[in-house]
């Protein structure tokens, strides 16, 4: 497990470390770098299981993630940062991180990466460009075996959500945004190994008047490139081909089946959630706006769900961005991030339960209301 991520010079977040727990939920306003901390975590995450066949550069796995949209340049805090470093500790001591240097204006392959894992007193380090390929195969060995690339970030998006879909894969899964959840279910329908039984009994816990879950075909149309010799010569043409894919539909108490396209969005939204926690759940599950489309009622029993199915998975840790201050009454206090700028010193976090009245308004207040009454300033108290 996951005991605390830091973060330096990662846009909005200068010099930030996040202490971590098995339920972890940000909050504070807009543009504060709530979803920044997701990214950072997941960005860090991905290289371990990063395909190598896409690592040939002589920057490796580490120049291959952090290239266009994701480009140092562009993550590094503007406007004076030299370099960038993304760093979590494992709840034994063992740090894995990265701290990444863009290249300069004068010598555009000056790129730069720092990679280390390993307690301390035993790290080791990854220099790249600097060392080859068959080393850096050999340093990713340890970040695997500690299982750190199981990591899945959603933001999740009902259109997708439910959209027919159609999978080449043997087996399936939810992308970040939704997309696969009809193949997924399709799968696990095939599979009858209880899976989706749980998810039903789930959803329904969750969404009042849900019961059961089918996938059905469904011809989804797909535009796909085709090779075409000609005189001896290759080109590529786009193909418009109809695929049998699947859809899926819930069935309603009192209503009979209704077709994903016409579920509410809290409805497919949940149970996008669910599906991804209760089929090959991965070790870390970084999502945006836990309480998204949910009503507070709702909110809380997604809150108790994810609490019973942590009970049940040891390995599961979730990090998640919330708004709702219903949301946070299900909470610990410790359980609580709360951020907030500092001005050119960039965000700031910290956990509820350090605010100096928890101890004495904890008694009477949920954690929503204490966040409520508090906001974010105090965050900022004390700071050098």
């Amino acid at each position: 497990m996951l005991s605390e991520a830091r973060f330096k010079n990662f846009k909005l977040l200068r010099d930030v470390r996040l202490p971590l727990g098995r339920l972890n939920v940000l909050v504070g306003p807009n543009a504060v770098g709530k979803s920044t901390v997701l990214e950072g975590i997941h960005y860090l995450l991905q290289l371990v299981t990063l395909n190598p066949k896409k690592s040939k550069l002589k920057t490796g796995r580490p120049g291959a993630l952090f290239t266009g949209k994701r480009a140092l340049e562009r993550l590094i805090a503007k406007p004076d940062a030299a370099e960038l470093e993304l760093e979590v500790v494992l709840a034994d001591g063992t740090r894995f991180g990265i701290r990444g240097r863009p290249a300069s204006q004068d010598d555009p392959g000056s790129e730069s990466f720092r990679l280390w894992f390993g307690k301390d007193g035993q790290i080791a380090e990854l220099d790249l460009p600097g060392m080859d390929h068959a080393d850096e195969r050999f340093f990713f060995r340890g970040p695997r075996d500690a299982k750190l690339g199981s990591v899945v970030r959603l933001k999740l998006h009902a259109e997708t959500l439910a959209s027919d879909h159609y999978s080449e894969d043997d087996v399936p899964r939810v992308e970040y945004d939704g997309g696969g959840l009809a193949s997924v279910l399709q799968y696990l329908q095939g599979l009858r190994d209880g899976t989706l039984e749980m998810i039903e009994q789930d959803l329904a816990t969750v969404v009042h008047g849900a019961q059961r879950i089918r996938a059905l075909p469904a011809r989804v149309r797909r535009r796909e490139k085709q090779r075409i010799s000609v005189d001896g010569q290759d080109f590529w043409a786009d193909q418009v081909h109809d695929r049998t894919g699947a859809r899926f539909e819930v069935e309603w108490k009192g209503l009979g089946w209704v077709p994903a396209d016409q579920l509410s969005e809290g409805t497919l939204l949940a149970l996008g959630l669910i599906t991804v926690v209760r089929f090959n759940a991965p070790r870390v599950v970084l999502l945006d706006d836990l309480d998204k489309a949910l009503h507070p009622v709702a909110q809380r029993k997604l809150v108790a769900l994810i609490r019973s199915i942590l009970a049940a998975t040891p390995h599961l840790q979730v990090v998640a961005t919330s708004h709702s201050p219903f949301l946070l009454d299900e909470l610990r206090m410790e359980e609580v991030i709360v951020m907030a700028r500092d001005g050119e010193r960039g965000s700031a976090l910290r956990r509820l339960d350090e605010n100096p009245t928890s101890k004495k308004r904890g008694g009477y207040l949920h954690p929503g209301e204490l966040w409520s009454l508090v906001g974010e300033g105090w965050v900022n108290e004390g700071r050098g």
